[in-house]
């Protein structure tokens, strides 16, 4: 949008008349009177009656005994009113000919024509820029109530959340002092906004959050968050209620993600930006599924070609990598060729993001398949300093510590993980039953293996078949195991090798290939066949 002069008044008469008869103005009833009545006022030339004093009395029914010193609703409700003006020109509003808007710290409106943003300026030999991946607003919360004991909560709580957004990087973060609506033409574009209100009770404090679709005004996402309102730890809660905020909305497979992932198409999306392309691997990175694979690679390397100093496209390409070393060829050619491919790309993705926690992720996998656990753990640890909200990384560190049975940090993170983002793959829950099978749980192995729902992967399927043996439950692994054929049908004669390529520990691996033997999986050179007694290693 741009100002491009000052409307006559027929034209704020008409605009006004648009907005508050339009479904997509979320103000309330009272709210529309109150923009009447100082829109009114303003084209009657009488903006100097525009006070705190005469809107409570004309608009809101208060007597005349008001105060506005003791009583907010005006300054609460103005606010209130200049968000949802806001919104409104962000979606339903966008090209309409008249910008009415509230200016912060009075109650007398402004208008101002509206000319829609032309396309920018573009040399003939310059590429348009990439779309690197989404972009949200978060212009503020409401205050509803009286928030007068706490009068810099809310606040507070929107940087919280902005900066704990920002951590995701391939996000574009604007804030409440970002005005999309008089950016440069052609730049004034979010595709999310982020909004709500908050209240604060005697114990408690409160944030409605909703996510709105700017290009369609659709709510896709609201939740309700609540945190206790103790005097001596209040910060640390309104932190970690911030948090909640974020993991809901940014992390891996949360509600940006499902926004996001709903219209990428796998059959155009190698002609498509290099959004489409991270959301596509984003997709793939769910269950593997070797079918999409090769799409998803050749979708990131045209997308590279065309977006070369994009770190996320860096990133998501090392991971193809690791997945095809972790998933393919079993010749030491092709998999060291594989493995210094995955290495290199995460290594470029650092270059042109080092703050980027995804990039580092990236690195850990790599060094993780590689054989260098040492700096695999490193690489993890950095990741999540930069941006502990991300439980993927909290995942991938429990799974880890699991197959090197490092009981106590692996479950104390994946339950973390799981807690946090109960739709993380099932992937994960491999690490759950690795650690029942252990212990000598096989039931609970069982079940936690029975949720692993990954199609093309055998580990789900080997671990339900060690752990039914164990429990005698034949036909059981014995369907377990055709599983495991139809994917890979000479799996038993590298079992060993695999396991060992993984990480895993020895007596950890040695107990699950001696019950897959029994079984009756043919198992080659290289198992040591013991018993399922394990040591509980660490814990």
């Amino acid at each position: 949008m741009e100002d491009i002069g000052t409307p006559d008044p027929t034209a704020v008469r008409e605009q006004l008349a648009r907005i508050v008869a339009s479904p997509d103005f979320g103000a309330s009833n009272r709210n529309r009177r109150f923009l009447e009545y100082i829109v009114t006022e303003t084209l009657g030339g009488h903006q100097n009656h525009i006070k705190a004093y005469t809107i409570a009395t004309c608009v809101f029914g208060r007597g005349a005994d008001f105060d506005p010193q003791i009583d907010s609703i005006v300054r609460i409700e103005a606010g209130r009113l200049r968000r949802m003006l806001e919104r409104y020109y962000l979606t339903a509003g966008r090209a309409d000919p008249v910008i009415i808007s509230i200016p912060k710290g009075c109650y007398v409106p402004e208008f101002a024509l509206n000319a829609p943003a032309p396309d920018p300026p573009r040399s003939d030999n310059r590429p348009p820029r990439e779309c690197r991946g989404p972009s949200i607003l978060v212009p503020g919360f409401e205050e509803e109530g009286d928030q007068s004991l706490y009068p810099n909560l809310t606040r507070g709580f929107t940087r919280h959340v902005i900066a704990g957004l920002t951590r995701f990087t391939e996000l574009a973060v604007f804030g409440p002092d970002t005005s999309v609506l008089q950016s440069e033409p052609g730049e004034a574009r979010v595709d999310y906004l982020l909004t709500g209100g908050t209240t604060i009770s005697a114990t408690h404090f409160g944030a409605e959050v909703l996510l709105i679709e700017v290009r369609t005004g659709r709510c896709l996402w609201g939740e309700v968050f609540e945190c206790p309102l103790d005097p001596g730890g209040w910060a640390g809660a309104l932190g970690e209620l911030a948090s909640a905020v974020v993991r809901a909305l940014a992390q891996p497979y949360g509600a940006i993600f499902v926004a996001q992932t709903q219209d990428v198409d796998a059959a155009t999306v190698s002609a498509g930006s290099s959004a489409a392309s991270v959301m596509l691997f984003r997709r793939y990175a769910r269950t593997f599924d070797r079918s999409l694979r090769e799409t998803v690679r050749r979708a990131l390397e045209a997308a590279r070609e065309r977006d070369p100093d994009n770190a996320e496209l860096y990133g998501c390409l090392s991971q193809i990598h690791t997945d095809m070393l972790r998933f393919g060829s079993d010749q030491n050619a092709a998999r060291a060729e594989l493995a210094r491919r995955a290495l290199d790309l995460a290594r470029r993705a650092i270059d042109l993001a080092p703050n980027a926690s995804r990039s580092h992720h990236a690195l850990s996998r790599a060094y993780w398949f590689a054989g260098d656990v040492a700096g695999s753990f490193e690489e993890l640890a950095v990741a999540r300093a930069l941006n502990p909200n991300d439980t993927a990384i909290l995942a991938d560190l429990g799974q880890q510590h699991a197959v090197m049975a490092h009981w106590d940090e692996a479950i104390a993170l994946l339950e973390t993980a799981y807690a946090r983002n109960p739709g993380l793959p099932s992937s994960y829950r491999i690490g759950f039953a690795l650690y029942h099978f252990a212990h000598g749980r096989f039931a609970e192995a069982l079940a936690e293996a029975h949720k692993v729902d990954v199609s093309g992967v055998v580990y789900g399927a080997l671990m339900v078949a060690a752990s039914a043996v164990r429990l005698g439950r034949e036909p059981e692994a014995h369907s377990a195991l055709r599983t495991v054929a139809a994917i890979d049908p000479d799996y038993g004669a590298h079992a060993a090798a695999d396991l060992a390529r993984r990480n895993v520990d020895p007596d950890l691996a040695a107990a699950i290939l001696s019950a897959l033997a029994d079984a009756g999986l043919p198992i080659g050179p290289g198992a040591t066949h013991r018993t399922a007694t394990l040591r509980p290693i660490r814990g």
